[in-house]
């Protein structure tokens, strides 16, 4: 089975529930209109879950903000791949020689202001980066892993419904993966005593953040009938769409932090006078 052949499998699970009901009654060809009306709304159970955000679409502004990082250098805290010094970047600092002889309110300004903190800044702007792409990880993760869900719910209900015609008891478990999708909130520290929380996408970002990822959230189900485990799949849909907001919520709590830190510690991030608009605004970038 696959997640693009979702609703494929949504119609089978209808026809199939519809027929091993018929096989339990007299009077098959009186009834299948009642019956055929149980299951018509299978399909329309997995509508939703068809049309979850393709995680290919996070590639390209994955790369961007790799390349953001790249341009920055430093420790990713939360991969904790180090990207190589950016040259230009490093020349700021030669230019307190080059401006050794100038002096006055206006040199005493340029370098308390500007070239003095300037590496501190450089580092928390690359921390910010690190963090906006972990969400943006973490994002992707989880719509993979609901695809998967998806996917499992449709195959183990179609399994079930099969297994209906034995006389043992009729059992079986959905492993939630997309509750193991998003790690632990991260801690990092800043420059100034201020910190940055990080979502890190367990999996995708190759990290284990403290207390490492969530476990998969394993749930039993049973039904003895093609009516109890259609009810039980309306039940599995309805936890896995829980289960999507609960790992949202993770990333957005975590930006939300980061975002409210930024705003009120400016001067960790930007130095006085210059791109504080700009750099603010790409906090919302990952929404």
């Amino acid at each position: 089975m696959s997640y693009a052949e979702l609703m494929s499998h949504a119609e089978h699970i209808r026809r199939n529930a519809t027929e091993a009901t018929l096989a339990t009654v007299e009077g098959r060809v009186e009834y299948r209109p009642a019956i055929e009306r149980m299951f018509a709304d299978v399909p329309d159970a997995f509508r939703s879950l068809a049309q979850l955000p393709d995680p290919a679409r996070f590639d390209p502004m994955l790369a961007e903000l790799t390349g953001v990082l790249q341009g920055l250098g430093g420790q990713d805290p939360v991969s904790g791949v180090t990207m190589p010094a950016n040259p230009e970047l490093e020349r700021i600092a030669g230019a307190a020689l080059a401006l050794a002889r100038w002096t006055g309110p206006a040199a005493s300004g340029f370098r308390s202001a500007f070239l003095e903190p300037f590496p501190a800044l450089v580092r928390n702007q690359f921390i910010v980066a690190a963090v906006l792409r972990a969400a943006l990880a973490a994002q992707r993760e989880i719509w993979v892993r609901a695809r998967d869900d998806a996917d499992q719910i449709a195959e183990k209900t179609l399994d079930a419904i099969d297994a209906t015609a034995d006389c043992t008891r009729n059992e079986w478990t959905i492993t939630f993966t997309v509750m193991a999708s998003v790690a632990a909130l991260l801690v990092v520290p800043l420059s100034g005593g201020a910190a940055l929380a990080v979502s890190a996408a367990g999996a995708a970002a190759q990290v284990v953040a403290a207390g490492g990822p969530a476990e998969a959230a394993r749930t039993p189900f049973s039904g003895d009938d093609a009516v109890e485990v259609v009810e039980r799949m309306h039940d599995a849909i309805t936890l896995l769409h829980g289960h999507i907001r609960d790992q949202r919520a993770k990333v957005d709590a975590a930006l939300r932090a980061t975002h409210d830190l930024v705003v009120g510690h400016r001067r960790l991030f930007v130095a006085d006078g210059g791109g504080w608009s700009s750099f603010s605004g790409a906090l919302g970038y990952v929404h």
